[in-house]
């Protein structure tokens, strides 16, 4: 019985994965391969003036929400493994 709380932290991981990926595909985050392979090879381009707006973008809030969820799905994997260890 110890292995289901794993094994749901495992299907969680690799859900979230194909689930990014396919975000990434869909956003076109791979279409230009050719030009990222000499990225690293090239001059440093400025950095644009940081926005200091009050109000934090929708993306740190959904990565706020992501962080959180992952660090209570292991918390709670944890604690079911100690409880089924313990009985």
């Amino acid at each position: 019985m110890v292995y289901v709380a794993w094994l749901t932290l495992i299907a969680a991981g690799i859900g979230t994965s194909i689930i990014v990926f396919l975000w990434a595909l869909k956003n076109g985050q791979f279409a230009d391969q050719g030009r990222a392979r000499y990225l690293p090879l090239g001059e440093e381009v400025p950095l644009r003036p940081v926005d200091v707006s009050k109000r934090l973008p929708r993306e740190v809030y959904a990565l706020i929400i992501i962080i959180a969820l992952g660090i209570l799905s292991i918390v709670s994997t944890l604690t079911l493994t100690i409880y089924w260890l313990g009985r």
